[in-house]
Formats: structure tokens, C-alpha cells, sequence
């Protein structure tokens, strides 16, 4: 087997299929960055969750992997009036869980080799993949080589190779940024609880920081790439990017020492969407990850997705060794929950960027935080669901859509006045035909 690409979900697919189906030949076009000297690269931070965790315990990682994480149990909002304003992620507690994604990644890679059958062949740049045979065309060092195997997976990101293949076969694929580009800076430690993540709302420019193990944050500023001020393309990356920081964010900006030289040199970065409406051929080959699903980062799963797909495709394949039915029901069990889990990603950006106190204004938003308040085993959160669960995303999507629905029948009978109403009343207004959210299970039927 083959797989392109040793980023995040390429290794973890290798030790999952190397224990059950032999030997597995990872190719990655990048060196080794255990042995990259010098600055980190992008995205510092990614959030593990209950998805996550089921991945890293089914490899035999999660106690090393939680030894470098930090707990986040809810997120805090920096308001405009300097209050700051925390949402809990759960209402039982639970954490989410932030972990330095390069310190990660090379524990990843180290635990894969450490896995009897797995090699990973970086400098490896696959320039075709061959659906049919299956082959790779791969470059070596200026030399091209072909290499044959029974089977491939794609693991190579938004910018696919592999992918490409599919869609020379008519497959339709979707590659798109989006309109927001954003900064990494470095936030010195100490003045920020690190229990919280914390972000700064400012409508169409927001600023959030993680913790990390070092003690420092890890904080991004996503503004539009381009079109109207504050953008990109109109503020001159020196003294007006200060500037625009300064005025919208005057907390960081007081305790960044630096932040005039890092919003001037740092590298400004997009951000990748890709859908698809094919991953797998016949039984040769797969994708996985942000070959076929990049998302966006507000909600954290873009990670606990890929490796969600790695352990649906084994579970596929361990309930038939017939491997054109386990890539048929992989597809089949994964594609709508991409489709879901990707708009909520997006989504959720516009959750953050403006100030909760705006998020329940009204009528609707007031009534629905109320049912949730008062049915808190029939209404489970979004958020929560996805963070905490591993009920389909799919299905946490339609569960949030019959919510939205009843709060809007609800207002449609009863009126506004049913936001204040008894707790009594509410009941007593409230259908509940049924007792709990339906959640449904991943798998490949």
C-alpha cells in the first residue's frame, strides 16, 4: 500500500492499516521536519476532541499525546467595552484540548516508523497517480521512478495530487479560498487565564489566541484578503496593519511587544476549501482529509474529521475484506458528514466574530438558549455535540435544523411573550414527541 502524504492523517492511516494488512510506504514531497531547523510553520495549534481521542486511543498514543496537551474548557470573548465573557465548551465541564501541532505531528511520525511495516519516504514528490494499475509516477531527487501497488490512499491536502486523478476520471472537485486570510502571532505569556481560548470580536476582523505548553499564546488575526478596508490588499503591511490592530485590539496591542515586526513580517496565509463528490475508485484508492474536505478552522475539526475518516475506512474494511465494498461504504458513511461539518466550520466564524450578547438578541436566539436551558437531555448543544460526541455530523446539522424549526413554530403560535413565560408554560407548549436528539452512530452502513 501507498499512501501520499505524511502530514497529520497519513500517518495515522499507516499504523492503523500497517497492523492489519502489511506493509505501507508513506511518500512525502517536504523533508523530514524533525530535522527542519529554524522558525515553526503554520497553524501552531490544533484542538483535539472526543473524535480525535478515540483515533489516538485506538493507536495505543493518547496518554502520550495528552501529556502535551492543554485543557480548554470554554471559550472567552474580549468585548468592546473590556468585559470579557466566557461560553463554557460543555455544560458538564468537559474540555477540548490544545496541542502544538508541529510537537504532534513529530510525535506522529516518529510512532509510525516505530510501527513494524510502515516506511516513510520524504523529498517524494508524486507528480501522477495511476487509478487503474495502481501506480505512482514519483520524483526523486530529479529522477522519476514508477512505483506499483495494490492499493493507494491520498492523504496529500487540499492541493491533491491524488485527487486530481479522480477528477481526470469525472469525478467533481471544488477548490476554493475563501475571502478571509489571517497571521500567526506570538502572544507572551502570562496576562491571559490559560484555561480559555480567547478571541476578540470585532465584526469583519477577529483576533484569538491558544495557549500553549510554553506558557505563551498562539494568536491569529483573520481579516478579508481583499475588497474594502480593513482588508489585505488596502492596508500597507507596516504602519497602517499596526494601526488597524491597535485600534480594534488595544489588550493585545499593549502586551505584544513586538507586534508591529511580526503583523510586518509574518506571512499572511489563506485558507482552503475543497469538496468532492467522489473519494474512492473501485479498489485501488481513497482519500482522506483535506484532499477531499479542507475546511475551515473556527470550529477545530478539521484534524479530528481526517482522522475520523482513517479509523470509518478501518472499521470499513474490518467488517469486509472485499475492498471495493469497505471503499464504497467509507464514501458512502463519510461524504454528507464532510458536507456538514465543513458548513458549521464555517459558520462558526460568524458565531465568533460578533459579540455574544448579539448572538441571543431577539426573540428566536433567547427562546431557543431557554429549551436548551430546559430539555437538556432532548436539546444537546451544537457545539457540544460535535466536540463531545460521535454522533454523525450530519446528523448533528439536522438536529440543530429541527431546533431552529420548533423555536420558529413555537413563535409562530405562541408569540414573543413565550420567551418570558414559566418554566410551566414552556412545558406546557412544548412538543415531546420525542425524548431525546436522535444521534446517530458512524459506520458504514
Amino acid at each position: 500500500m501507498v499512501i501520499i502524504g505524511a502530514g497529520l492523517v497519513g500517518p495515522v492511516a499507516a499504523m492503523y492499516l500497517a497492523r492489519r494488512f502489511g506493509p505501507v510506504t508513506i511518500l512525502e514531497r517536504r523533508p523530514d521536519p524533525r530535522r527542519r531547523a529554524g522558525r515553526r510553520g503554520r497553524s501552531l495549534t490544533v484542538m483535539l476532541s472526543a473524535r480525535g481521542w478515540r483515533v489516538l486511543s485506538d493507536l495505543g498514543l493518547a496518554e502520550q499525546v495528552r501529556a502535551m496537551c492543554i485543557p480548554l474548557h470554554g471559550r472567552c470573548a474580549h468585548l468592546p467595552d473590556a468585559r470579557p465573557h466566557v461560553t463554557p465548551y460543555s455544560r458538564d465541564g468537559q474540555p477540548i484540548w490544545s496541542v502544538e501541532r508541529e510537537r504532534l505531528h513529530h510525535l506522529l511520525l516518529d510512532a509510525a516508523e516505530a510501527t513494524p511495516g510502515v516506511r516513510i519516504h520524504f523529498g517524494q514528490r508524486v507528480h501522477a497517480v495511476d487509478l487503474d494499475e495502481p501506480a505512482v509516477l514519483v520524483e526523486d531527487q530529479g529522477s522519476h521512478r514508477r512505483l506499483t501497488c495494490r492499493h493507494i490512499l491520498g492523504c496529500d491536502g487540499a492541493h491533491s495530487t491524488a485527487r486530481a486523478a479522480l477528477v481526470a476520471r469525472g469525478a467533481r472537485a471544488e477548490l476554493r479560498n475563501l475571502q478571509l486570510a489571517y497571521q500567526e502571532v506570538e502572544v507572551p505569556a502570562g496576562w491571559l487565564d490559560r484555561s480559555t481560548m480567547h478571541y476578540w470580536p470585532a465584526g469583519d476582523v477577529l483576533f484569538a489566541a491558544f495557549p500553549m505548553a510554553s506558557g505563551a499564546f498562539s494568536g491569529s488575526l483573520f481579516m478579508r484578503r481583499d475588497g474594502p478596508a480593513p482588508s489585505y490588499a488596502t492596508l500597507n503591511r507596516g504602519r497602517d496593519l499596526f494601526d488597524e490592530f491597535a485600534a480594534r485590539f488595544p489588550e493585545p496591542t499593549a502586551t505584544i511587544p513586538d507586534l508591529a515586526e511580526q503583523l510586518a513580517t509574518s506571512a499572511v496565509s489563506t485558507l482552503s476549501l475543497v469538496r468532492c463528490d467522489r473519494w474512492v475508485w473501485r479498489d485501488t484508492f481513497a482519500l482522506l482529509g483535506d484532499a477531499c474536505h479542507a475546511m475551515a478552522p473556527f470550529m477545530g475539526h478539521g484534524m479530528n474529521c481526517a482522522f475520523e475518516d482513517a479509523r470509518t475506512l478501518v472499521d470499513c474494511l474490518d467488517s469486509t475484506k472485499d475492498w471495493a465494498a469497505a471503499l464504497a461504504a467509507y464514501e458512502r458513511s463519510r461524504t454528507e458528514d464532510a458536507d456538514a461539518i465543513s458548513d458549521l466550520s464555517y459558520q462558526h466564524y460568524y458565531t465568533m466574530a460578533n459579540p455574544p450578547q448579539d448572538q441571543s438578541a431577539g426573540a428566536k436566539g433567547a427562546l431557543r438558549k431557554r429549551l436548551v436551558d430546559l430539555f437538556p437531555d432532548r436539546f444537546v448543544p451544537l457545539y457540544e455535540q460535535c466536540a463531545f460526541t460521535e454522533a454523525s455530523y450530519a446528523s448533528v446539522l439536522r438536529d440543530d435544523q429541527r431546533l431552529d424549526g420548533l423555536v420558529e413554530g413555537l413563535l409562530r403560535r405562541h408569540g414573543t411573550g413565550l420567551v418570558t413565560a414559566s418554566d410551566s408554560q414552556l412545558r406546557a407548549c412544548t412538543p415531546l414527541a420525542r425524548n431525546t436528539v436522535s444521534l446517530e452512530e458512524p459506520g458504514c452502513s
